[in-house]
C-alpha cells in the first residue's frame, strides 16, 4: 500500500469515529426515549437556522413535547403525553413505589394503563440469554482467528484444520479445553532434516506423506509464503464481524435483563397493590363498623 494511501486513511480515522460515535449515540437515544424529536430539531435548527416556532400554541405543544422526551430518555418510560408522564407520578407516589423497578423496562411498561404488558418474560430471558452466551463465544472464536498470526487452513483431500504460518504447522482445534497444537506440530527445522521421514511424520499429524511435503515446501516456496500471508491477513475481516456479532450478543443480554426485570416488576407491583388494596379494604371495613356502633348508641340513647 501506498504512503498517500496510508496518509488518507489517517485522516479519515477520526472523522470516521465521529461518524460512529454520532450514529451510536442517535440509535441509544431512539431505543431509550421512543423518538428523536429532540435530535431532528437540533439538526434543523444547525442546518436551516432558528430554534423555536413562531406560532404560540406550535411552541406550547413543541414544549410539551420536549418535557415528555425528556421524561422518557430520564426515566427509561414511553410516555406519548404529558397528562400520562403526571398520572404516571401521582401513581407512583399514591402507591409508594419504587420508581428503580420500573424504569428498566422502557416499552414493556404500559404507561396508559399503568401496569406491565403481558409477556413470556421467564422464557424471554432464557431465550436471550442463550443468544447473548452463543453469539459471544462465537464472537471470541472469531477473535482469535483475526488476531492469529498462522492460516487456518485445510487440505482438499483431507478433513481436519490446522494452522500453517511461514515456521510450523500444528493441528488446529475449537475445543476451548485443549491447547492449538496439542496433537502435533510440524516445524521448518523438522522439514530441513535428512532423511525425512515422512511416514512416521504422517502418522503422527493424521496426514497422507504427500502432503507432509507439501507443508515442508510451503516453508520456502515463494508463492506458497504469499498464498499463506494472503490468508492470513483476509482473517483480520473476521474482527468486523466478531464485533457485530459481540454488538448483538450484548444487545440480547440487554434484552435479557429487562424482560428479567419486567417478570420481577409484575411479581412486585401484584404484591403491593394488592397488600395496599388489603389494607383499604380492612380500613374501609373498620370504619363501616365504627359508624355502625355509632349508630346503635345514638338509637340507644
Amino acid at each position: 500500500m501506498e504512503v498517500e494511501t496510508l496518509k488518507l486513511l489517517a485522516d479519515i480515522s477520526p472523522w470516521l469515529s465521529f461518524v460512529l460515535l454520532t450514529l451510536s449515540t442517535v440509535i441509544w437515544f431512539r431505543l431509550r426515549t421512543g423518538t428523536s424529536y429532540g435530535l431532528l430539531n437540533r439538526l434543523y435548527a444547525i442546518m436551516i437556522g432558528g430554534r423555536e416556532f413562531h406560532d404560540h400554541s406550535v411552541t406550547d405543544f413543541w414544549n410539551e413535547r420536549k418535557d415528555v422526551e425528556r421524561f422518557n430518555a430520564l426515566f427509561n418510560t414511553r410516555a406519548k403525553s404529558l397528562k400520562e408522564v403526571n398520572l404516571f407520578i401521582k401513581w407512583v407516589e399514591r402507591n409508594n413505589l419504587d420508581l428503580r423497578k420500573l424504569a428498566r423496562l422502557n416499552a414493556l411498561f404500559d404507561m396508559e394503563k399503568r401496569e406491565v404488558k403481558k409477556g413470556w418474560y421467564r422464557l424471554a430471558t432464557t431465550f436471550f440469554l442463550a443468544v447473548a452466551f452463543v453469539l459471544s463465544v462465537f464472537s471470541l472464536y472469531l477473535v482469535g482467528l483475526a488476531l492469529k498470526d498462522a492460516a487456518l487452513v485445510k487440505f482438499n483431500d483431507e478433513t481436519q484444520w490446522m494452522w500453517l504460518n511461514h515456521d510450523a504447522a500444528y493441528s488446529a482445534t475449537f475445543n476451548p479445553t485443549r491447547n492449538q497444537g496439542q496433537d502435533w506440530r510440524l516445524t521448518a527445522d523438522t522439514c530441513s532434516q535428512t532423511p525425512l521421514d515422512t511416514d512416521s511424520l504422517a502418522e503422527q499429524a493424521k496426514l497422507k506423506p504427500a502432503n507432509i511435503l507439501n507443508i515442508c515446501k510451503s516453508f520456502t516456496n515463494p508463492k506458497d509464503i504469499q498464498h499463506v500471508d494472503e490468508i492470513i491477513n483476509s482473517q483480520k475481516s473476521f474482527m468486523w464481524l466478531a464485533l457485530g456479532l459481540l454488538l448483538i450478543g450484548l444487545y440480547a443480554f440487554n434484552s435479557a435483563l429487562r424482560t428479567s426485570s419486567a417478570h420481577h416488576a409484575k411479581t412486585y407491583l401484584k404484591k403491593k397493590l394488592g397488600d395496599k388494596a388489603s389494607r383499604d379494604q380492612a380500613v374501609d371495613s373498620e370504619d363501616t363498623d365504627n359508624e355502625f356502633s355509632q349508630l346503635q348508641e345514638d338509637l340507644a340513647s
